[in-house]
């Protein structure tokens, strides 16, 4: 049941046009920044925003023999392919740029406001329907025609300005907190870099460094092979970690483990735990997966295809967590179609390493920052949750606005 004084309308009957940026050998325009024109991709295309980077120019002559593809301000541009049906507006400064492969959508603004048929597209209603109505089948394709039969629960203009203003709020403050995380993150790397080689020392230290192999400050080992029969795992066992559990971890700890594992598999397969403190990584895979790294608050049992890096007496595990988090595993790996780490290899890492009261007090700073980055985070996946549920509600009606 639409609320009183909405109509649903269907994005063709709301806009002037619907058409597709260039899709035929786009390449063939491509000229340098100096000489060209941008021209929008998927990837500059976010979720209400628009990426500033990695940009692609087409020549002059190539964008005015594409005349139909060029952008106006207030242009609603939708992804087809990879993400189908993430949107954003085309604001003044990008007005007279040209697209590929996107869909251009361009509101009749005497029925809807740009940026409402923006947030209708990014919202989750509008995501199922783009869902269910995009073709393809390895992956998945929006086509012009499937996102002109996307409806829209439509309001008066008043109450989309309203609404839109409303959540513009929450656009702000979220685009605010993912600078401040950005900036967050990119101070850790440059403290990481500064603080790990000795470039910078924190103050009252002035000992010289020593040079190791990482055998020589911490104990390598690897983790077990994985039970195959049902019966030893339990809802309320020991902790099982696995490389998906490393996967999908966004922080330094690790999580716990999906799959959980009974005092009768530890028996039966002689199964020992990575030690509390510990730094896991990935032993086989590609680039991205050998680079994964996490640490644990207990001993945990992990599988085979992890390792993990115990620090010595005399030397500290958070700080052995940020020295291995800087070395690039897939370089010391070997094979190509699937690269594997050797724990004998890993171990003639040489490294400098500073006294243990040095490595406590460095590891105590990027900690420090490491929780000033988790706190953005819980704060940015709390907006962008209160931004959806808003979206949810005001979208569809279900919470009304008071329009002046």
């Amino acid at each position: 049941m639409l609320p009183e004084g909405w109509n649903k309308r269907s994005v063709a009957e709301v806009c002037r046009s619907v058409s597709v940026g260039v899709v035929i050998k786009p390449s063939q325009y491509y000229v340098s920044a100096r000489e060209g024109v941008k021209a929008f991709r998927s990837a500059n295309v976010k979720e209400g925003q628009i990426n500033n980077s990695d940009w692609v120019y087409f020549s002059h002559k190539g964008h005015n023999e594409n005349k139909k593809s060029e952008l106006k301000s207030g242009d609603v541009l939708v992804v087809r392919t990879g993400y189908p049906g993430t949107a954003c507006v085309v604001s003044p400064e990008y007005a007279g740029c040209n697209a590929i492969d996107i869909v251009i959508a361009r509101p009749d603004i005497q029925k809807i406001i740009p940026t409402y048929l923006c947030l209708f597209t990014n919202s989750e209603y509008g995501k199922s329907q783009v869902a269910n109505l995009q073709g393809g089948m390895a992956q998945k394709h929006l086509n012009v025609g499937a996102y002109q039969q996307v409806e829209i629960p439509l309001p008066s203009l008043p109450e989309q300005k309203k609404i839109a203003a409303i959540l513009s709020t929450w656009d702000r403050a979220i685009e605010g907190t993912e600078k401040l995380l950005a900036n967050s993150q990119q101070q850790k790397k440059a403290l990481m870099q500064q603080l790990l080689t000795g470039k910078k020392r924190l103050p009252g230290f002035t000992g010289v460094w020593e040079t190791h192999r990482l055998s020589d400050i911490a104990k390598l080992g690897t983790g077990n092979t994985a039970p195959q029969e049902s019966h030893y795992f339990s809802e309320s066992g020991h902790d099982f970690l696995r490389v998906s559990d490393l996967g999908s971890s966004t922080g330094r700890w690790a999580p716990v483990s999906r799959d959980k594992i009974t005092l009768q598999a530890i028996d039966d397969h002689r199964m020992s735990p990575a030690p509390s403190g510990a730094t896991l990584f990935t032993k086989s895979g590609a680039s991205l997966l050998l680079n994964q790294r996490a640490q644990i608050t207990y001993d945990t049992y992990i599988v085979g295809h992890l390792g993990y890096a115990k620090a010595k007496k005399g030397y500290c595990d958070n700080y052995l967590f940020y020295i291995l988090s800087e070395i690039d595993f897939s370089k010391i790996a070997s094979g190509t179609s699937l690269p594997a780490l050797k724990i004998s290899d890993l171990g003639k890492t040489v490294l400098h390493i500073p006294s243990l009261s040095e490595q406590q007090a460095i590891a105590a700073v990027l900690s420090t920052a490491d929780a000033e980055i988790t706190v953005l985070e819980s704060d940015l996946s709390r907006l962008r949750q209160e931004k959806k549920a808003l979206m949810q509600q005001l979208l569809t009606g279900k919470r009304r606005v008071t329009v002046d």
